[in-house]
């Protein structure tokens, strides 16, 4: 049994599993989102992208926040951040990474088998946004 344990924790180690899917973002925040990537796979700056693997048990989302026309003219800029997360759960049918931009840089994801995120009702009731 002890072997067993450890060959399955070897082989996790050196032959990662991996999830595939479509990224889906969503803005809950008073900027544009320019472009943002999951482990280098691109998001775009809003909608769908597909079809990308995810590997191992964290994930980075990079970034970018644009600017409203009103925004530029007051002399804001663009800004780039980056984050390290969990992985969120994944189950067999689940086909789309949520990706959620929130107030003051957090980001949260959550896996689902359609184009509806399982985060968006109580987002939008925080956030407000038309997402």
């Amino acid at each position: 049994m002890i072997g067993a344990i450890a060959l399955l924790l070897a082989w996790k180690t050196f032959f990662p599993s991996s999830v595939n899917g479509s990224l889906a973002g969503h803005n809950h925040i008073d900027r544009p989102i320019f472009s943002y990537w999951v482990d280098g796979n691109w998001g775009g700056n809003g909608g769908t992208t597909c079809c990308w693997s995810f590997k191992g048990d964290t994930v980075e989302v990079t970034w970018i926040l644009s600017m409203t026309g009103e925004q530029e003219r007051a002399g804001m800029e663009s800004e780039r951040h980056s984050i390290t997360l969990p992985m969120p759960d994944y189950t067999r049918g689940d086909q789309y990474l949520h990706v959620h931009f929130l107030p003051g840089n957090r980001v949260e994801m959550a896996w689902s088998p359609t184009l509806q995120s399982p985060l968006s009702e109580r987002l939008r009731g925080e956030y407000h946004d038309d997402d």
